[in-house]
């Protein structure tokens, strides 16, 4: 189980221009309300260290994605409405969102057709 201490705002990643957005959120997709990412783990077990590690996240930055698990997978989703954009700490979330889902060996459920440039 990861550590507290390993998760500290100190290790988040610099702001990134919107153009660079969507080549660093390869496992995230943008729907008209919202920016979506899912993964698939090896067991429930991991699925649910996932999500501690994501509330652990959340509340360092204080944004606070909308979490769905069912069984071995869990999608998250960051955004409000129609005309919102992904803002830096959003950013910053999911980047981390995604360093810890690949490093418990999570699989993206990603369906590209789907992806738009994230403003």
């Amino acid at each position: 189980m990861t550590n507290i201490r390993q998760i500290s705002r100190a290790q988040s990643p610099v702001p990134l221009a919107p153009e660079q957005r969507l080549a660093v959120l390869q496992d995230w997709i943008r729907s008209k309300e919202s920016f979506t990412a899912s993964y698939r783990f090896e067991s429930t077990s991991t699925a649910l260290e996932f999500i501690t590690l994501v509330g652990l996240l959340a509340e360092k930055v204080g944004v606070h994605p909308h979490v769905e698990w069912r069984i071995d997978i869990v999608s998250l989703r960051l955004g409000h409405g129609p005309s919102t954009e992904m803002t830096g700490d959003e950013v910053n979330l999911a980047r981390r969102i995604s360093a810890e889902a690949h490093r418990l060996d999570g699989a993206a459920l990603i369906n590209c057709e789907s992806r738009e440039a994230i403003a």
